[in-house]
């Protein structure tokens, strides 16, 4: 039985299909927005007349009044604060005054299906009168309506929490929702966790209604120029339709041209019908293959050249301690007694440059799959003490301060010893290379959780923020970021590479720790 193998469109059937399905859905697009946008415009525009606050008691109970939905039930401007049975302000999104009895009193109760209306008329005598009525009932509390002169002085009904007969101007504003300007002002009694009286005051934006049809003018526009876009989208389209042969043509003319000026030219992009995708693979293919021919080449020289720069970087400075105690025994100018001392300093560098050697001859394998690490379960306080030990004359030599804290147990790491020590050779002499005599070098090896910690630090000139970042890139030459131009700049690449092959990670410590300018740490998993 054949298996039904599904064949590419061609040219004319691709547009047409893709013609259609863009835009049907531009059209649901359109659809989706503008049902998106009215419900959305719904939700922020509610009158707070209608809303049960009730629903929100536990929230208030609970004192996370900054999740009160402030903006969605106020408006954009509105705000709330939180005030005691005495109107002492507890909370507040602004900066609020307390409120007097007499103030609290007299601000309408918030309530569902709760309307206060206000009504003005004149007396005989021509004075302002005022009636406070409420449209609607509250299950919390019932106000009587009250009429008030142009004292303010109730003339008939009473206020619930009042002593006095006589508003003042404040309370009046409150009780007419003339004041504060701009807002309707509520409250909402409630109780705290434990159990005292609490009122929620509430600040309602007054132009509700002139926000709803700015929000609704806006989406409205949105869907005309959606609209708009739509029909100059069905011209591009045809404009399109006529240019769709020449532009995969011209692109491979363009490729074609590059690729013979010996340029690395950018794949072409050419999804769709068949024809142009065989085309286009086909020269992408032959592109590729070239270009990484070239690179390849490239790499290889550029390696070797920083493979011999390198080595004049990491070598110079254990030659120069050989040389310098080789000439010094030359000449005479050591005692006999110390000579063996010295005989062995110069072994040890010798044996210490064999191993670099190695190192250098397997650096071109780090980067291979198979490159692995010989290693083995040291202690590695021991590793340290050993190289300090025989790093220690040569330190004292220039004229440099070891500060050496070592934890007095026993860290067990998985290390390849030879590697390890590459990398503290590299940091530490770096560090003796490009700070002047009396820098203090600082070795601070101890265990955190399920790792050792080694902090190699100094208090010299340090490294600027600049190549800070990119410090540990291959070829990098660390020695700007001390103010001279010396190396090639892999060795810190190197030593990224081996800790990263220990599990284990290395990093620049910014800033550094006080007294230190420049901080390296490394971290190994225990075994």
């Amino acid at each position: 039985m054949k298996r039904w193998k599904r064949t590419k469109s061609s040219y004319f059937s691709v547009l047409l299909r893709s013609f259609a399905i863009f835009t049907l859905l531009l059209v649901v697009v359109a659809v989706v927005l503008l049902f998106w946008a009215l419900q959305d415009s719904s939700r922020t525009v509610i009158s707070l007349s209608d809303r049960d606050l009730s629903e929100y008691d536990s929230l208030l109970e609970s004192g996370k009044y900054d999740q009160f939905p402030t903006r969605t039930l106020l408006g954009r401007t509105g705000s709330i604060a939180v005030v005691d049975e005495n109107g002492t302000v507890l909370f507040s999104d602004e900066k609020r005054s307390d409120f007097s009895a007499e103030e609290l009193a007299c601000i309408p109760l918030q309530g569902q299906y709760i309307y206060p209306t206000v009504t003005y008329w004149y007396d005989e005598q021509g004075r302002q009168m005022t009636l406070v009525a409420n449209d609607g009932f509250s299950s919390v509390s019932y106000q009587t309506p009250v009429v008030l002169d142009a004292d303010h002085k109730i003339l008939y009904g009473s206020i619930p929490g009042m002593d006095s007969d006589t508003l003042s101007d404040e309370a009046y504003g409150y009780l007419t929702q003339t004041l504060p300007y701009g807002y309707y002002i509520w409250k909402h009694p409630f109780q705290s966790a434990d159990g005292q009286a609490r009122w929620l005051i509430l600040y309602e934006q007054i132009l509700r209604n002139e926000e709803y049809a700015h929000l609704s003018m806006v989406w409205s526009r949105t869907l005309i120029l959606f609209l708009g876009l739509y029909v100059l989208v069905l011209l591009a389209m045809a404009l399109w339709l006529s240019r769709k042969v020449c532009g995969p043509l011209k692109r491979l003319e363009k490729g074609f041209t590059e690729l013979a000026q010996r340029n690395d030219p950018e794949p072409i992009q050419c999804r769709g019908p068949r024809e142009f995708e065989q085309i286009c693979s086909a020269f992408n293919q032959l592109s590729a293959q070239l270009a990484e021919s070239e690179r390849q080449r490239k790499a290889l020289e550029d390696n070797r050249q920083k493979l011999l720069a390198d080595i004049s970087h990491d070598l110079k400075t254990p030659i120069t301690v050989i040389r310098g105690y080789a000439k010094a025994i030359c000449d005479g100018l050591i005692p006999p007694e110390k000579q063996p001392e010295y005989l062995d300093t110069i072994y040890q560098k010798s044996t210490r440059l064999t191993g670099l050697i190695d190192t250098f001859h397997e650096y071109s394998k780090l980067e291979h799959p198979q490159f692995t690490l010989q290693i083995k379960r040291l202690d590695l306080c021991e590793v340290l003490r050993e190289y300090l030990a025989s790093k220690y004359n040569e330190l004292e030599l220039g004229g440099f301060v070891p500060e050496i804290e070592i934890s007095d147990e026993s860290i067990w790491c998985m290390l390849d010893k030879t590697a390890f020590l590459r990398v503290l050779e590299n940091i530490v002499s770096n560090a003796v290379k490009h700070n002047p005599a009396g820098t203090s070098l600082f070795f601070e090896l101890h265990r955190e959780e399920n790792q050792a910690v080694l902090d190699l630090a100094d208090n010299g000139v340090g490294i600027p923020p600049e190549i800070a970042d990119c410090i540990f890139d291959p070829f990098v030459v660390g020695d700007e970021s001390r103010g001279t131009r010396q190396g090639s700049g892999l060795g810190l690449a190197i030593s990224h590479k081996i800790v990263t092959a220990h599990g284990g990670t290395i990093q620049l410590v910014q800033p550094p720790s006080p007294g230190r300018s420049t901080q390296f740490r490394l971290t190994i998993p225990l075994a």
